[in-house]
């Protein structure tokens, strides 16, 4: 499973490089009004957790836009984030809402424009709030999946650069980092391993992936991108793994693909399913079949394939 957001494991130096806050403002924020709790080494040492920097990053921004650290202090990560969205607003080029659009669509089309301005703190406000709002599954599906095809289509086409897709990765893992580890998980439940293959770096269909299995009931484990088949196959044969889910988009190499996918067959056998997902299914369709492994062209339709 992506780790726990709330394990400690980042030191200072990390935090000040992620956050943008000094030392001397941390731990003035820490003494006076307890912002979050480092864990400490045996040496004395603070470590801070995924959820620690989260929260510190988006109380950097909300004081930057002239809120009182006092207040902000008090209130829950989702209050601060609707205090900022009121504040930050929306450029005056993008009405508030387009004719036609509903709630999902209008939080696409703010995250879009917020990664075309790198506004990392609107994205973030954007889709928090959506989460928030929709519910783990529904923002999955309704939200996080479009947005990711769109960016990747415009990503292949020259219109995002990397660090663009970059910045849309980093935010929607941290956010789906955290329900995917809210959701309940029994031990005793099937175990859904999700994973891309060697050459695969686009790894938010897999974390979409495993998020959809655990949502379903699965004990889900991610393993991360550009993982080798032999790789994936002695993961899920050691997890004892139910059923794997590999995602793939652009750019594709079939003839690596081919050589992932042979290795893959070659370490399960038949023993385990194979569900591919991802905007280059239709290009590998072929392959897919000829390997025995189950397209899958939508998270709604893998939750289906998991519910059966």
């Amino acid at each position: 499973m992506l780790s726990d957001p709330k394990t400690p494991v980042f030191p200072v130096r990390i935090v000040l490089k992620r956050t943008g806050l000094s030392a001397e403002l941390l731990r003035a924020w820490e003494r006076r009004y307890g912002v979050v709790a480092p864990a400490r080494t045996k040496g004395g040492q603070r470590l801070y957790s995924e959820s620690d920097v989260g929260r510190l990053s988006l109380l950097r921004r909300a004081t930057l836009h002239g809120h009182s650290i006092g207040r902000l202090s008090e209130l829950p990560d989702t209050d601060v984030a609707s205090l900022l969205d009121e504040t930050v607003g929306h450029r005056s080029d993008t009405p508030e809402t387009a004719p036609g659009e509903d709630a999902a669509e209008r939080t696409i089309r703010r995250c879009l424009e917020a990664i075309h301005w790198m506004d990392g703190a609107a994205l973030d406000v954007a889709l928090r709030r959506a989460a928030t709002l929709l519910g783990p599954v529904p923002f999955a599906e309704s939200v996080v999946a479009p947005l990711v095809r769109e960016v990747g289509e415009q990503w292949h086409q020259g219109r995002l650069r990397i660090v663009q897709e970059h910045l849309t990765t980093a935010t929607v893992r941290q956010i789906m980092s955290g329900l995917l580890a809210g959701l309940p998980s029994d031990p005793t439940a099937p175990v859904f391993v999700a994973a891309t293959t060697s050459g695969q770096h686009h790894e938010l269909g897999a974390i979409l992936a495993a998020a959809t299995a655990a949502a379903a009931g699965w004990r889900a484990i991610y393993l991360g991108p550009d993982l080798p088949g032999e790789e994936v196959a002695l993961a899920a044969t050691q997890l004892h793994a139910r059923a794997i889910g590999l995602s793939i988009v652009f750019p594709i190499d079939e003839t690596g693909t081919e050589r992932e996918f042979a290795a893959l067959a070659s370490g399960l056998g038949s023993r385990i399913p194979v569900l591919v997902g991802g905007e280059g299914t239709r290009q590998l369709a072929g392959l897919i079949n000829r390997f025995g492994f189950t397209p899958i062209d939508s998270l709604s339709g893998m939750r289906s394939y998991l519910a059966a």
